[in-house]
């Protein structure tokens, strides 16, 4: 089973995110929410404090702060940019437009619904490390 980090502030969204991914039978999950807990997660993994998850679940939208920081420090560090992300979020096309830029993939708008997000899932754990940018 692969470990993954889901990055998400609300109950609900977690919970949605929680049973597809459960259902995929993936984890150990390690929710957290907020950007702060999240950097910190992913500094501890580059310095090999924790092991480095197999896969991001990242809602963009987290409160008043923004998930593209998540974005900027996996895609500045070589020891976290081949873990793979699914952006599940309910921003607009400029957010993925902005996503695209940092190479992404997987983009969903959580409106689309759990099958969405386990077949994003699905795909980015079959892709190799690098990122490359197409999105949905």
């Amino acid at each position: 089973m692969a470990n993954v980090l889901i990055v998400e502030d609300d109950a609900s969204d977690l919970r949605k995110a929680t049973s597809a991914l459960t259902e995929l039978g993936l984890g150990p999950l390690d929710p957290v929410s907020t950007v702060g807990e999240a950097l910190r997660y992913l500094d501890e993994v580059a310095e090999g404090k924790r092991s480095r998850p197999g896969l991001i679940i990242l809602d963009l939208a987290l409160g008043y702060e923004s998930g593209f920081e998540v974005l900027r420090r996996w895609r500045s560090d070589r020891k976290l940019s081949g873990i793979q992300i699914v952006v599940w979020t309910n921003m607009g096309e400029r957010e993925q437009e902005i996503c695209r830029l940092f190479g992404l993939k997987h983009v969903i708008a959580k409106w689309a619904g759990a099958a969405e997000l386990q077949d994003a899932v699905k795909a980015a754990m079959q892709s190799p490390s690098s990122p490359s940018s197409t999105t949905k």
